[in-house]
């Protein structure tokens, strides 16, 4: 046996002869692949977005790993709202579960939840990202990040402020024209 400390990542080859009452064997040689490296750092995508009255949110993620390829994803939902005394949430899950993106959450109930996510590379490495979900039970809501939710959708702050700027700039136009037409009565009457 041989023992090799410090080895860094990627493959290594191990060639070996024998050698028995003076002759030596043909070479046989074993791949070593070494990963110490978690899976790349990803995000988590929450729609329509982490601040939502939608009770069943989509979850999605995507993340490499360059030396052994990915083997799995594991999910856990944890609600942060204080216990009410009996046994666990709905929404929130004891142990990790394996999932697919894009992952659809199962019915949550109102409150903070954090959504770890784990990636797992064939190694066992894994890379774990927590995300932040709350679910609310107002029709809208201000999310200052993503934009204003509207029954469970989320408007980006750039549309509702292209709106914003086209209703004043229509309401500019009109009271240019009342304007003008006030000036063309004022002009008829005097006549």
């Amino acid at each position: 046996s041989v023992a090799y400390k410090g080895l860094p990542d990627g493959k290594h080859y191990f060639h070996i002869k024998a050698l028995r009452e003076g002759a030596w064997g043909g070479s046989t040689h074993f791949g070593l692949k070494i990963d110490t490296e978690a899976p790349a750092l990803f995000p988590i995508e929450i729609n329509p977005g982490t601040r939502t009255s939608t009770r069943d949110p989509v979850i999605k993620f995507s993340t490499t790993d360059t030396l052994s390829g990915l083997e799995r994803y594991e999910l856990k939902l944890v609600s942060l709202k204080p216990a009410s005394g009996q046994g666990q949430d709905e929404g929130s899950q004891p142990l990790f579960i394996e999932v697919e993106s894009p992952y659809i959450a199962p019915k949550l109930d109102i409150g903070p939840y954090d959504v770890i996510t784990r990636a797992y590379d064939h190694a066992g490495n894994y890379q774990e990202v927590i995300k932040r979900l709350t679910i609310t039970n107002r029709l809208w809501s201000s999310v200052s990040k993503d934009g204003i939710i509207l029954f469970g959708f989320v408007l980006p702050w750039f549309f509702l402020m292209s709106i914003l700027a086209a209703l004043m700039l229509g309401f500019m136009l009109v009271v240019v024209a009342i304007k003008h037409w006030h000036k063309k009565l004022d002009a008829h009457r005097t006549r």
